[in-house]
């Protein structure tokens, strides 16, 4: 007895043929993929503009409002910050100045430098001649006359604090820490 298939020679041989091919299961939907690749682009455009947008920097000190009388500038209100010696170098006359005048002002106060003292006051000093009880190390002198007007006698002698803007930095170095403020940007 002759040993005869049932099944076709063709259709036997397209059978091998078919489980010699690797079958790859798609495990992820193609709108999947193109999210992810959207992600991908978006996250690297976030690094980009974190790597080149500037953001202000500001040396921060605190100080005491004068009164006009005591004041170099005249009629106008001016104020006195005390900034550590070693960041003092960054402060020039003619910069902004944002002021918070008490613990809980209703409005900050705005600013600009007039002058910076040479060298540095002691504490003792620095009561002497501000009548300033907020200086307890020593500090380099800065001046500022204010641009709002504030009713000196409701104000003078109050505690401020200061925000000097010093130039900018790129986002990134605040988010790593380094960096030094630069003058670039203004």
């Amino acid at each position: 007895m002759a040993t005869r298939s049932i099944f076709r020679e063709s259709a036997v041989e397209a059978y091998r043929r078919g489980t010699e091919k690797d079958v790859v299961p798609r495990l992820i939907s193609r709108p999947i993929v193109v999210c992810s690749w959207a992600l991908l682009a978006v996250l690297i455009a976030a690094a980009a503009v974190t790597w080149a947008v500037p953001v202000p920097a500001s040396v921060t000190a605190s100080g005491i409002l004068r009164t006009p009388e005591a004041s170099s500038a005249g009629d106008e209100p001016a104020a006195v910050l005390f900034v550590l010696p070693d960041r003092s170098a960054q402060i020039r006359p003619g910069q902004p100045v944002h002021l918070q005048i008490g613990a809980s002002s209703p409005r900050p106060a705005t600013g600009v430098v007039t002058e910076v003292e040479k060298g540095p006051v002691g504490p003792d000093e620095a009561r002497a001649r501000f009548d300033a009880d907020v200086v307890s190390q020593p500090s380099v002198v800065v001046t500022v006359r204010l641009d709002d007007t504030l009713p000196a006698v409701g104000y003078a002698g109050s505690r401020i604090t200061g925000r000097v803007e010093v130039g900018s930095q790129r986002v990134v170095d605040l988010l790593l820490g380094s960096g030094e403020a630069s003058g670039a940007g203004r």
